[in-house]
């Protein structure tokens, strides 16, 4: 049986902006990305009462390793209903100020990098394009 409530949980929304904002220091990229695709489906089982499925266990696996590092302390800002992550800090913190510099990085970063990450990322790009080339002659 379902009910057809409306739920609020403003408790639940702090320690949600929170989590992602300490996540956002301390989880790499694709990490990240991977975890925020598996969330849907870890809620789908639960809502669906499958708790003790493998599956759901599987799930809980990898989203346990990718909290290893998720620690630190949050500052939100609360306003007319809204939270906002205004400040966060970690030890396990994955921010470099050396590498994110618009200054002399002291030899953090080659800039000459980047040539061959554009060319290696925009190769599928020209692929694609020349297939359209072709397919238009």
């Amino acid at each position: 049986m379902k009910s057809r409530g409306i739920y609020e949980t403003p408790g639940g929304t702090l320690l949600l902006e929170a989590h992602r904002g300490i996540e956002s220091i301390t989880m790499d990229r694709g990490a990240m990305h991977l975890k925020d695709q598996l969330m849907p489906q870890y809620a789908e089982l639960i809502y669906n009462g499958f708790w003790y499925s493998p599956e759901r266990e599987m799930l809980q696996a990898a989203i346990d390793a990718s909290q290893t590092h998720v620690t630190g302390f949050v500052r939100l800002k609360l306003y007319k209903g809204s939270a906002t992550c205004v400040g966060r800090w970690s030890d396990h913190s994955l921010y470099s100020e050396a590498h994110v510099t618009f200054e002399d990085d002291a030899g953090a970063y080659d800039q000459t990098d980047a040539a061959g990450f554009i060319q290696l990322n925009a190769l599928r790009l020209k692929l694609l394009a020349a297939r359209e080339r072709r397919l238009k002659k």
